[in-house]
């Protein structure tokens, strides 16, 4: 045989040495085809189910404070912003926390706030804290209350859909696994 030379009949002899193999059956191979165990998809809905439970009440209230009382944020020269820090992951998440002390009271335990939002960044903003005219006990800072609510907003809105997409996911496979199971 001449190096670089084709040969004849080279690729039909490979092609033929495979052409009777069968797949047999192994429990690799039906855990594959069944979509896995019902456990582990059991699990994964309990987590993604936690996730979007997590997501709503952590978020949620604050937010819907926020919507319930904008326009009437003014700002609060008895408080003072400590700890502000802004926390970007990825160029798309941003996390901020802060806590609100009252200077009247310094004896007072300072107020964690913390928002979250989507596609943007705190961008060096001034952390100004601010009150609810008609609410007088409702804390805020102006940046996260006013400014960026609607990307609040919409940051929560489309989290929950994909918490809740991937919820939907986890419960149908976990009943094709569970309906496929053979013990």
């Amino acid at each position: 045989m001449a190096f670089g030379k084709r040969q004849s009949g080279v690729g039909a002899a490979a092609q033929a040495v495979n052409a009777g193999a069968t797949v047999t059956s192994s429990p690799v191979a039906n855990e594959m085809a069944g979509g896995g165990s019902p456990l582990r998809w059991f699990i994964i809905l309990v987590a993604c189910s936690a996730g979007l439970y997590f997501h709503l009440v952590s978020y949620g209230p604050d937010l819907w404070r926020d919507h319930r009382l904008a326009g009437t944020w003014q700002p609060a020269y008895d408080l003072q912003v400590t700890d502000g820090k802004c926390e970007r992951l990825n160029f798309v998440i941003t996390t901020c926390n802060a806590k609100i002390k009252s200077v009247a009271r310094p004896d007072q335990a300072p107020i964690p706030h913390s928002f979250m939002m989507l596609f943007s960044s705190g961008g060096g903003e001034a952390l100004v804290p601010v009150r609810s005219t008609t609410d007088r006990s409702a804390v805020s800072i102006f940046y996260a209350a006013e400014t960026k609510l609607w990307n609040r907003t919409l940051s929560f809105v489309v989290l929950a859909g994909m918490l809740a997409l991937f919820d939907f996911t986890a419960l149908l496979l976990f009943w094709r696994a569970l309906n496929s199971f053979n013990p």
